[in-house]
């Protein structure tokens, strides 16, 4: 099951690359970028599932946690390197490729309208 985990490795890499080019779309300085990628990805890391279980967690960080993109990553890793998923592999996959996709050409598209 290597092969899964390094596509869902290049599927998160993929999803912070176009989150970084959708955000750098819009922000115009590098100071408030940086500001903003730190505040979004440390919430999106503590909440993916990589350091506790989906399982005891009270229901509305449940909520949250189903939402954080980086969860989905999270649970296909570990369900391509251990066996054990808490969404399934498929949709997993299906949910971050989706975002990369979205992300990417929102990205684009406003990066096509920003005057040099």
């Amino acid at each position: 099951m290597v092969p899964i985990a390094i596509i869902f490795m290049l599927l998160i890499a993929l999803l912070f690359t176009a989150l970084g080019t959708a955000l750098a779309s819009i922000i115009q300085d590098m100071q408030g970028f940086q500001l903003i990628m730190n505040f979004l990805v440390m919430p999106l890391f503590f909440l993916s599932g990589a350091l506790f279980p989906f399982e005891g967690l009270p229901t509305a960080l449940l909520i949250v946690a189903k939402v954080d993109p980086l969860s989905y990553g999270v649970d296909g890793l570990r369900g391509a390197l251990i066996n054990s998923t808490h969404f399934g592999l498929t949709t997993d996959f299906l949910v971050l490729s989706g975002l990369v996709i979205g992300l990417l050409a929102i990205g684009g598209y406003l990066f096509s309208k920003i005057e040099a």
